[in-house]
């Protein structure tokens, strides 16, 4: 048994004591006659008895100690959470595949950083609906806000009355965790359902919000590029074309036509 397996059942056992400790007093009160020893005895283990059962119930449990540790040191602020299918870091730049059925919780392993993200796919029964990623649009199917039709992407799906699954794939940069699935929908439900309504309006969210953070990231990549120690200042690249001018490899129109590429004049 581990650490916060044992503190656990040492609170159970505190509190099991209380009962027991009262339920003694109890009976001894109620079997015993009257006496003011006997009445001293039985309050006071009475008040003992609560006191246990409290202080049991209001002791935090190691695990819970530990869990809240561990989000303390954890680098990930929610400020933008979307219907709890995906948490956003905006100052960081970071996204949170929460964790858990019911309770979300925060998972170190499902945290990644803007840059990972390389592609994302919407899934419907393994049929891709919709699709993008880095240096490319959303591309497939086009989802209705609030209605939950789909137009385009994979034919295979548009014929069923039913769906099994939905989910957003998404590919990583990250050796240990190249793949990621978020789940919209684990079961067989109508798609004249509620619940796949509301399943695909929260998969049009996360795939909008993958949408601007890849393209995020290729503004960036962009940017970078050009910031490349290896990249040449423009000062250097009209020099090397001003001296193809003059070997008479290029033309007079020709450089002019390149100098304002460079120089970004239209």
């Amino acid at each position: 048994m581990n650490h916060n397996n044992t503190k656990k059942s040492k609170k159970k056992h505190v509190v099991m004591l209380g009962v027991l400790i009262t339920l003694i007093c109890v009976i001894i009160g109620t079997v015993t006659q009257e006496g003011d020893k006997v009445e001293d005895i039985y309050y006071v283990g009475f008040i003992i008895g609560l006191v246990t059962i409290i202080v049991g119930c209001c002791t935090k449990s190691q695990k819970k100690v530990d869990e809240e540790k561990e989000l303390a040191d954890i680098a990930f602020n929610v400020t933008k959470n979307i219907d709890n299918y995906l948490y956003l870091d905006e100052k960081r730049e970071k996204i949170c595949i929460p964790t858990g059925l019911i309770k979300k919780k925060i998972d170190p392993s499902k945290i990644f950083n803007y840059t990972d993200v390389l592609n994302y796919e919407l899934l419907e029964d393994g049929n891709s609906i919709s699709k993008g990623g880095v240096g490319r649009a959303l591309v497939g199917g086009a989802l209705f806000g609030g209605v939950g039709a789909i137009v385009g992407g994979s034919t295979g799906h548009k014929n069923k009355k039913t769906c099994t699954r939905l989910q957003i794939k998404i590919t990583n940069n990250n050796i240990e965790h190249p793949t990621e699935y978020i789940n919209f929908i684990v079961g067989e439900v109508r798609k004249d359902n509620f619940t796949y309504k509301n399943a695909y309006n929260s998969a049009q969210k996360v795939l909008s919000t993958f949408d601007i953070i890849c393209n995020s990231n290729s503004k960036k990549d962009e940017s970078n590029s050009k910031l490349s120690p290896n990249a040449k200042s423009i000062p250097q690249q009209i020099k090397e074309y001003k001296e193809l001018l003059d070997m008479g490899a290029i033309t007079e129109e020709e450089y002019k036509v390149k100098k304002k590429e460079i120089l970004d004049i239209k």
